[in-house]
């Protein structure tokens, strides 16, 4: 347990190190974004009082320093581009990338250990290779081009769905009302993270099925004269859904870090969203600790498969 958690806090302190370095590794200037298009560009006098303000002008262990005290004291400055606290900005974006997150990370986990068991199910009959083939093709489809057909077929075409947001800012709904009305807006986001990680489910289902079919302990069990509902719940699926456990944790991370391409396309206002923004204008508060919250969640997601995965397997807590 102690050399695991003194691996997560190196891997913690790296990224921290990383977070830092990467958007000072970035081409551009974190001011250069600043008054384009205005009628009035930004003065070179007023770039200095930036620069300043920010502390953009003092060396880099200095800006170390005041980036490390920030962290501990959760005083994460002021967005360049949108003139609010950073804290503030975050605290906004961080519900929706959990919601549209765990719920398809949920959605995935349903729908592809079912299809997973159904592919086993049908395998001695030799029916299962439309379902192979069918989750294969929808898995290998890239994330981004499953939204823009979901956005160009359902939003544009048939008008289903809304094709941006999170909500009507300007219905005013309320209650049950709203509640419909953000799952609308995240209903093609949705589709498109569930479909892109239905696969990974599937297959580990699949896999780990098969191999528990011909255990020992299930031919006992069968011998014993125990029903076959029994035989298939406690000495099958349970056994073979223990892997589908850390691949979800491990895929809720992943879907923490994936969701910067899908809340872009859709403009969904959550963490990924609102790191492609600070990239795109070099907003080096935001920039830095979006990309530092979201990888704080990735370890965190990690983590805790790691620690809960021995409990809920004897075998581990055992060893």
């Amino acid at each position: 347990m102690a050399k695991k958690i003194t691996i997560y806090i190196i891997l913690i302190v790296a990224v921290i190190v990383f977070n830092f370095a990467l958007p000072r590794a970035l081409p551009g200037s974190p001011v250069s974004s600043l008054g384009a298009g205005d009628s009035v560009p930004v003065s070179q006098t007023e770039r200095e009082q930036i620069y300043a303000a920010y502390n953009l002008d003092k060396p880099l262990i200095s800006q170390f320093g005041l980036y490390l005290k920030a962290i501990m004291t959760g005083d994460l400055g002021v967005s360049y581009s949108r003139k609010a606290p950073v804290t503030n900005i975050l605290a906004a974006a961080l519900p929706w990338t959990i919601l549209l997150s765990v719920t398809s990370a949920i959605l995935a986990l349903i729908f592809g250990s079912l299809l997973g068991v159904l592919s086993v199910r049908l395998r001695k009959r030799k029916k299962d290779m439309p379902l192979i083939l069918g989750v294969s093709v929808i898995g290998s489809l890239p994330n981004f081009w499953l939204a823009l057909i979901f956005i160009a077929v359902l939003g544009v075409g048939l008008g289903v769905f809304p094709l941006y947001g999170a909500y009507d800012m300007w219905s005013g709904y309320t209650g049950i009302q709203h509640v419909y009305d953000v799952m609308r807006h995240m209903a093609m986001p949705l589709m498109t993270m569930t479909l892109a990680s239905i696969m990974i489910f599937f297959t580990t289902t699949r896999a780990s099925l098969l191999t528990v079919l011909n255990e020992d302990y299930v031919k006992l069990a069968r011998t014993r004269g125990l029903s076959r509902p029994r035989v298939s719940f406690f000495y099958q699926w349970r056994n073979a859904l223990m892997p589908v456990f850390t691949v979800f944790m491990l895929d809720l991370g992943y879907m923490f870090s994936g969701s910067i391409v899908i809340e872009s396309i859709f403009s969904y206002p959550g963490l990924g969203k609102t790191l492609y923004d600070a990239v795109l204008k070099r907003d080096y508060p935001l920039m830095q600790y979006s990309f530092l919250l979201i990888a704080l969640m990735v370890i965190l997601a990690s983590m805790i498969a790691d620690l809960l995965y021995p409990r809920l397997d004897p075998r581990l807590r055992k060893s």
